[in-house]
């Protein structure tokens, strides 16, 4: 099964053997004129890939790139009109090489996965160190995929509630089980549930946390008929070291982590719900880190049984007034709390 890296590496091998393109990089969209590796500014015409959304749809996967393909404009502009026609160009190229790859000699890759049409083309003239112009193709490339659990790396302890326990959880039991999988997945190292503020500090040991890391956001929760639908942002992050030399590995392990987790949970009885938006991020906090968020939606089904409700018999009739007193008889106490 075809993997992220391995899209990436396609990706790094189409502009390789393209004959008009002299360097390539995979990144973040402030790394496009910088070569990470070399710490120089890369040879033109550079082809750059900057990581997209991701969904999990149903028997497949969308993964989303913004490919730029862009060269050096002169000081006077002599070239301008050259460039965005030549820049053009390869972009048409690039998407033909991916729409048309049938054979191991022309790249192999509609075996795996094609380029979905009607891809955005999106012209920029900027100065950087340089001055640039090019073409960004937004580009969404489809995975056919098997959600199955026989593949999944979780340890035996990694288990779900039954039909008949599911809809008796709660919230909490609910984020019991999030870090039960936590637990049970040989990659995940450490797992937290709170304000995304809190995402890489410890609140009680004041200390980075291990990575690979899980982190539980909670998002709305919808009281629907005759059931719950639990809103929740799971994030999974890696530390990259200085020189990114392990950027597409960190990307690549914690996208694989995000499918382990949805799988899990659309093959248990919570009906994770599909076509979660798993979003990328290479950010700089205490480490280097990067990874994905994943908006994930659970279903469980709810019975608003009035009879299990904590409350005490009405009394019918009572004024405003009345139950403001019998709240200050109860603040009396709120001092002992």
């Amino acid at each position: 099964m075809i993997n992220y890296k391995q899209i990436i590496q396609d990706l790094s091998g189409i502009a390789y053997y393209h004959n008009q393109i002299k360097s390539f990089g995979y990144g973040d969209l402030t790394q496009v004129t910088m070569d990470i590796e070399t710490k120089q500014e890369p040879v033109y015409t550079k082809m750059y890939v900057v990581p997209g959304a991701v969904t999990l749809a149903q028997n497949r996967i969308l993964y989303n790139f913004s490919i730029i393909l862009m060269d050096r404009i002169n000081e006077d502009r002599s070239n301008q009109e050259d460039v965005m026609s030549d820049t053009l160009e390869i972009c048409k190229d690039v998407f033909t090489i991916l729409y048309q790859s049938y054979t191991s000699e022309w790249g192999g890759f509609s075996v795996d996965y094609t380029p979905l049409w009607d891809p955005n083309v999106t012209p920029f003239l900027e100065r950087f160190e340089t001055i640039l112009g090019g073409w960004t193709m937004n580009l969404t490339i489809e995975q056919p995929f098997d959600y199955n659990q026989c593949v999944l790396p979780f340890l035996s302890g990694a288990t779900l509630p039954s039909p008949t326990q599911v809809q008796y959880v709660n919230f909490k039991q609910l984020l019991g089980d999030l870090q039960n999988l936590a637990d049970n997945h040989p990659q995940i190292k450490s797992y937290n549930f709170g304000d995304v503020d809190e995402f890489t500090d410890n609140p009680i040991t004041k200390q980075s946390p291990l990575y690979t890391r899980m982190y539980v956001v909670p998002n709305d929760t919808v009281l629907s008929q005759n059931e719950l639908l639990y809103n929740l942002q799971i994030i999974i992050a890696d530390r990259i070291n200085s020189d990114y030399p392990n950027q597409r590995d960190v990307m690549n392990d914690t996208l694989e982590i995000v499918k382990d987790i949805f799988t899990k949970f659309y093959l248990s009885q919570y009906q994770a719900e599909w076509s979660p938006i798993v979003e990328p991020f290479l950010e700089r906090f205490e480490d280097i880190l990067g990874g994905w968020t994943i908006t994930l939606t659970l279903t469980q089904p709810f019975d608003y049984n009035r009879c299990i409700v904590p409350e005490r018999p009405f009394t019918p009739g009572k004024k405003w007034y009345e139950l403001s007193e019998l709240w200050n008889e109860i603040s009396k106490d709120w001092k002992n709390v």
